[in-house]
């Protein structure tokens, strides 16, 4: 943003706010508030008032009708733009988890990502940690509060498993071989089906899905949290997974691995 950047801007508008909420009849005391030197608040003042932003009306420094316009107009931007980037870097006060054994009120636990999950384990060191608000037994969910740390994750793969499309048969057209060669791939991982020709090709690999809605956003969320994915799509929407992919990749540091599988 311009006005973080720009250093004149900035002392500008520092200059316009002080003589808008205090009374400034000498250069002296204007620039000993901003930390400046008098010569430096004098040059400034000089410049403002060619630019119609500042005036001396009875010996009194005074910002003119288009100084409080401007200084009203950066601080709406500045605001907008702290609020934006509050959103972006929104700190977490707790977070649930769930226990991975026994906890303790007010112990220090790892945290860890497990199948997606954020799990919370006692005397296991993690990169990541925080203290259980109440006792846990393994497997309750539990709220977890001073928070320090990133967890470690690394993302999983998506495997995206072409399928015939209607118009070509659709999972009529699944050679006998599908089932082994996709065998391998679906023994970890979370199995998403996307429209109708994923959900039946699932049913006849003998496959469950657990992604059936918002199946491109649920698929890059699983591979963000680690875990890895078989996404059955017919070979006409294979693209737009593919660009999905391909667009949460563009704003992560860690990319979600891919690759892309015919079975026809």
């Amino acid at each position: 943003m311009r006005l973080l950047r720009d250093l004149r801007e900035s002392t500008t508008l520092l200059i316009l706010l002080a003589v808008t909420s205090e009374r400034h009849t000498k250069l002296q005391t204007l620039a000993d508030g901003l930390g400046m030197t008098v010569q430096g608040a004098s040059d400034y003042v000089r410049r403002m008032t060619a630019d119609g932003l500042l005036q001396v009306v009875d010996g009194e420094y005074r910002a003119t009708r288009r100084g409080v316009e401007f200084l009203q107009g950066r601080f709406l931007e500045l605001r907008a733009f702290v609020d934006r980037a509050g959103q972006a870097i929104a700190f977490i006060e707790t977070t649930a988890a769930i226990a991975g054994g026994p906890l303790r009120r007010g112990e220090r636990v790892g945290l860890f990502m497990e199948g997606g999950v954020l799990v919370a384990h006692a005397g296991r060191e993690s990169p990541s940690t925080g203290i259980p608000l109440q006792v846990a037994a393994r497997g309750d969910d539990v709220a977890i509060r001073n928070l320090e740390g990133i967890v470690a994750l690394e993302p999983g793969r998506v495997t995206v498993a072409r399928l015939p499309s209607t118009r070509d048969g659709g999972t009529r057209a699944l050679p006998p071989t599908a089932s082994r060669r996709i065998a391998s791939r679906a023994r970890d991982a979370v199995v998403a089906a996307m429209d109708p020709t994923g959900i039946v090709a699932a049913r006849k690999l003998g496959l469950r899905p657990r992604i059936e809605f918002a199946v491109l956003p649920g698929v890059i969320e699983a591979a963000e949290r680690g875990v890895d994915v078989l996404l059955l799509v017919p070979e006409d929407r294979a693209a737009e997974a593919v660009q999905a992919i391909e667009a949460a990749n563009a704003r992560l540091e860690d990319k979600i691995p891919y690759e892309s599988v015919a079975l026809r």
